[in-house]
């Protein structure tokens, strides 16, 4: 009889304390690991907009130089320049939006 009030009161002590092991991760470990980990991503996020930018603002300013190049009339200057900005907004909203998650709201 001594042996299994042993075995018992072991298995209680293992079972308290794996319950109390799993409060604690649940309650603390898991909020902090997950805030770290959101406060990385959005880093990330944001070194990889910047990085984006800067490659978007190189191709359109390219662009608007090869354009200018080769157009004859200042109207149509202006008309391409006016379709290549908004092509490029519209590149960047595209782009950012999908890497934070948001999605472009339907007419």
């Amino acid at each position: 009889m001594d042996w299994l009030m042993i075995v018992v009161t072991a298995l209680l002590s293992a079972l308290l304390t794996l319950t109390a092991l799993a409060l604690w991760m649940n309650l603390h470990i898991r909020p902090r690991v997950a805030q770290d980990l959101e406060t990385l991503l959005r880093q990330q996020a944001e070194i990889a907009a910047d990085l984006m930018a800067a490659k978007v603002e190189e191709a359109v300013r390219r662009g608007i130089v090869d354009g200018v190049t080769a157009l004859p009339t200042r109207e149509v200057l202006q008309g391409t320049t006016r379709n290549i900005a908004r092509t490029s907004v519209e590149i960047v909203e595209d782009r950012l939006g999908s890497l934070f998650g948001r999605r472009k709201p339907k007419p």
